[in-house]
């Protein structure tokens, strides 16, 4: 059997394959109705359409699977930046390295669920508020997952300028979900006279902080 053709420094391995074929799979069988999609696109940008789809049932499992789409891009994306820039640095195999990854994704994204629903029981005024901001967070990441295809496609299978672009535009995507679930809930606890005070404290305690001692320690280790 011959080996994989690949041109030279393109990051594809023969694993990354299978994802695209469970993300596009996915999608497929969520928009069957040719309707989902549209509505999480809508979603997103407005908040009307956001409460009409918090609405809607009958979705759980599709929302399950978009949401395993979401962990394993997430971690795909991780993977192709230390395989492209920190290649002397980690030198696990690629499919290992994409495990931890697809577990750090999966880890960020329970323990900001969980640090909202402590601060929620804790400070009741901002509860709904709150909970606004963990469905939203959900819808946003079904949202990364229709973004993030092009370019996770293009980042893996081109090379040279092309593939480092969308390499870089797939991680501003990842970053963008919590940046606008942030927003979301912002613009949801103004509208529900929840105090400054505790906008503030959240922001800074769990959303500012932990970003900034995460990037102190990357910095540190790798630089």
């Amino acid at each position: 059997m011959n080996p994989t053709v690949r041109i030279a420094n393109q990051l594809s391995e023969d694993w990354m394959l299978l994802i695209f074929v469970f993300a596009l799979g996915v999608i497929a069988w969520v928009n069957r109705d040719n309707t989902v999609l549209r509505a999480i696109l809508r979603s997103v940008l407005s908040r009307r359409f956001f409460k009409q789809e918090e609405r809607r049932e009958g979705h759980g499992w599709k929302n399950f699977g978009m949401l395993i789409c979401f962990f394993f891009m997430g971690g795909l994306v991780l993977t192709l930046l230390s395989k492209r820039y920190f290649s002397d640095i980690f030198t696990m195999p690629p499919f290992y390295q994409f495990l931890i990854s697809v577990g750090i994704v999966v880890f960020l994204f329970g323990f900001k669920w969980l640090m909202t629903w402590i601060v929620a029981f804790v400070t009741a005024g901002a509860s709904s508020a709150l909970e606004d901001y963990n469905k939203y967070l959900a819808l946003t990441s079904r949202f990364a997952v229709l973004a993030l295809t092009v370019p996770l496609l293009l980042a893996v299978y081109s090379s040279g300028n092309i593939s480092d672009t969308a390499l870089n535009l797939s991680l501003l995507l990842l970053v963008t979900v919590p940046f606008l679930s942030t927003l979301q809930a912002m613009f949801s606890a103004m509208q529900m006279g929840v105090p400054f005070f505790y906008i503030f404290f959240y922001l800074c305690t769990f959303e500012v902080l932990p970003w900034a001692v995460l990037s102190k320690l990357i910095w540190l280790n790798v630089f």
